[in-house]
């Protein structure tokens, strides 16, 4: 059966994770399928770049994947199984920026700012989903744009369409843990429960056994390592408090990390990311070989951006093309699979992809002791999809509310009101788009 996959920003650095994991899927299903992907990118020379290395790992690996340049978007869109929306919204989030910094004070970026960058994106969004429900009614929306989950869930509510964040989060840990452990990637078996960026792994297993206890004899070593990430090294403290790993081991709030000297040397080794990716992709498009990893590095030294999200939107394509089960993490309305979470808040879980039938699947209570917060954080923003939906100030207000001790009263109440002196006529003209998205 043939997928086809619409990609929203198709000249991003980020499509050649998903070529490369598309292909390795294809590769290894029991079951055969072949993917179409169509990018539409306001920028169409990035997008050429990528259907050519596109054609690199087709003819070299000999898999069922074609690309194609869509002159429009309602091109890419015709017909399309799965729509991912990966764009940087320039203009908007410039706009956005100096809003912040007329204020004259600075909210956190977990809580409050939230509600900030989804009234930046949610028109261009909504507008975009708008788009799908005339042209491919029956597609899903995954959206890599943050924050994925308010962004996905307003969406699939006010375009009445099938709709899911995804965050390269919890992938990226299983990662590197992973490497960290010395084990493959299919070794890692994590239960998470949260909302994007804010979570925590309820139950860690690797290579069958109980990654906690294996945590605990070995994590001085592992920090010992050279190539241990700067960026995880709040897993062990918060691990020591709480006896848990978040979900994100690059996103810690509220927790506060003490910064050394030693940290700010660590991250100089690790500098240069982006540079490194461009230059594998320059390289495959010369020589007509697929980027590819050394064997057992770590995520981050990878020359491809999150190699393993790639692989998870590969496995998404093969469920809805071939009904294969598959395991995947999403951020999807809770229904209950978080059961002290509102049942209509977005939330990050395994979500069980068959088909066309995503079910988050059940992990249970997340104990109020440990994500009393997360919990907090689900209601603040189910309240900014109200707010999205409604314009009322009080919507907003009360989603500031909902995590007061971030900032003073004044604060809360100064921000709320010029965000919505800023977006509500955004909002009361969506899905009307402004802005000129450009491929991150």
């Amino acid at each position: 059966m043939r997928v086809k996959l619409a990609y929203i920003g198709g000249g991003s650095m980020f499509v050649p994770s998903v070529v490369n994991g598309c292909a390795e899927v294809l590769r290894t299903s029991p079951l055969p399928f072949e993917i179409e992907l169509a990018l539409y990118d306001v920028a169409p020379e990035k997008a050429q770049i990528m259907r050519a290395y596109a054609d690199v790992v087709r003819r070299s690996w000999g898999v069922s994947l074609s690309a194609n340049i869509a002159a429009t978007r309602a091109e890419a869109l015709a017909g399309a199984d799965v729509v991912i929306s990966s764009v940087w919204l320039g203009a908007e989030h410039e706009r956005l920026e100096r809003l912040l910094a007329h204020l004259g004070f600075e909210m956190p970026l977990e809580g409050p700012q939230v509600a900030a960058w989804a009234l930046a994106c949610a028109p261009w969004s909504l507008g975009l989903a708008r788009e799908m429900q005339a042209v491919c009614p029956d597609a899903l929306f995954l959206t890599l744009m943050n924050p994925t989950d308010v962004i996905a869930g307003y969406v699939g509510e006010a375009a009445s369409i099938r709709a899911a964040g995804l965050c390269v989060e919890a992938d990226h840990l299983a990662g590197a843990l992973a490497y960290y452990f010395g084990v493959p990637r299919e070794s890692i078996s994590l239960t998470v429960a949260g909302v994007n960026h804010d979570g925590w792994v309820l139950s860690l297993s690797v290579d069958g056994q109980d990654g906690y206890s294996l945590w605990r004899e070995r994590w001085e070593e592992i920090e010992r390592d050279p190539d241990f990430h700067p960026g995880t090294r709040g897993l062990r403290p918060i691990v020591e408090l709480t006896g848990h790993i978040k979900s994100s081991a690059y996103h810690n709030w509220p927790y506060q990390l003490e910064q050394t000297a030693e940290v700010q040397v660590r991250w100089e080794a690790w500098r240069g990311k982006r540079e490194l990716q461009r230059r594998a992709l320059e390289e495959a498009l010369a020589t007509g070989q697929p980027i590819a990893d050394p064997p057992g590095i770590h995520p981050e030294r990878s020359r491809l951006m999150y190699p393993l999200t790639g692989v998870t939107i590969g496995r998404l394509l093969q469920s809805i093309a071939t009904g294969w089960a598959n395991r995947l993490f999403l951020q999807v309305p809770n229904r209950g699979a978080i059961t002290n979470f509102p049942r209509e808040s977005i939330v990050e879980v395994a979500t069980l992809v068959q088909g066309r039938h995503l079910s988050p699947l059940p992990v249970g209570e997340l104990p109020d002791w440990l994500g009393g917060y997360t919990k907090l954080q689900a209601v603040q923003r189910r309240l900014i999809m109200d707010y999205l939906r409604d314009g009322k100030l009080v919507s907003l207000k009360r989603a500031m509310a909902a995590l007061p001790v971030f900032a003073t009263i004044q604060q809360y109440n100064r921000f709320a009101e010029t965000l919505h002196a800023e977006y509500s006529a955004d909002m009361a003209n969506a899905p009307l788009a402004r802005c000129q998205p450009s491929s991150p």
